[in-house]
């Protein structure tokens, strides 16, 4: 896929504010220059709380193995600043509240003799609902291939529903991050906790559910509907 090119000098504000996708644009810095309101109404945050930020710090993007894809001189704007073509990708990113949301992300670049202040505009929409039905099927497949080998049976027999006090949101939030597969430390910074804290919502969760490993964990809660 082809970035799309914009064709105004300036940022057609009017025409991004009524896009169901959300908007932001960067300068060759990084440096949040536009903010739509759907990206305020997704995200949470208004402009004058990004305006001038760094767009990682807000974005804090993950890739589909966990590590950080949103950074300082990122793929994106590497390859922005060459004008070369972007494809569209995904990141698990989260909201202003802390709870986790995969965005699919289009780039359009600058016309040339457009406004020298911006450097790519992102244009994204909510993916989480395909993403979890992905990550759901992968599970699916790794649980077959465990219980096959007698690894995971026993979670077929744990009672249902669990034995412990109903999940709260926050665990929920966590559960789904590791049916991402997403270890503890980008845990603790997608939600913005700290590792130690993350840990201790990972370990709630065990308990509660009545299971002894991640994976038991993700794979009871995917057959119960739980996330």
């Amino acid at each position: 896929m082809r970035a799309r090119t914009a064709e105004s000098k300036t940022l057609p504000a009017d025409i991004y504010a009524k896009t169901a996708d959300g908007v932001y644009a960067v300068d060759p810095r990084q440096r949040i220059v536009y903010w739509s309101p759907t990206a305020q109404q997704m995200l949470g945050w208004r402009p004058n709380e990004v305006l001038g930020q760094r767009c990682y710090d807000v974005i804090c993007g993950l890739d589909y193995e966990g590590q950080r894809f949103c950074r300082r001189n990122c793929p994106t704007i590497t390859a922005a600043k060459k004008a070369k073509p972007i494809g569209n990708y995904d990141v698990l990113s989260h909201r202003k509240d802390g709870s986790p949301l995969w965005l699919n992300v289009s780039i359009i670049l600058p016309a040339e003799g457009g406004r020298n202040d911006i450097c790519a505009v992102h244009v994204f929409r909510d993916v989480s609902e395909r993403r979890r039905f992905e990550q759901l099927a992968q599970i699916t497949r790794e649980a077959v291939a465990r219980f096959s080998a007698g690894e995971e049976g026993q979670v077929e027999t744990k009672p249902y529903p669990p034995p412990g006090p109903p999940l709260t949101q926050r665990e929920v939030e966590v559960l789904r991050l590791l049916a991402s597969g997403v270890p503890t430390e980008d845990i603790a910074t997608a939600l913005g906790v700290s590792r130690s804290t993350a840990r201790n919502h990972i370990e709630s969760i065990l308990a509660k559910l009545g299971v002894h490993s991640r994976l038991q964990a993700v794979v009871y809660a995917s057959r119960h509907r739980l996330i």
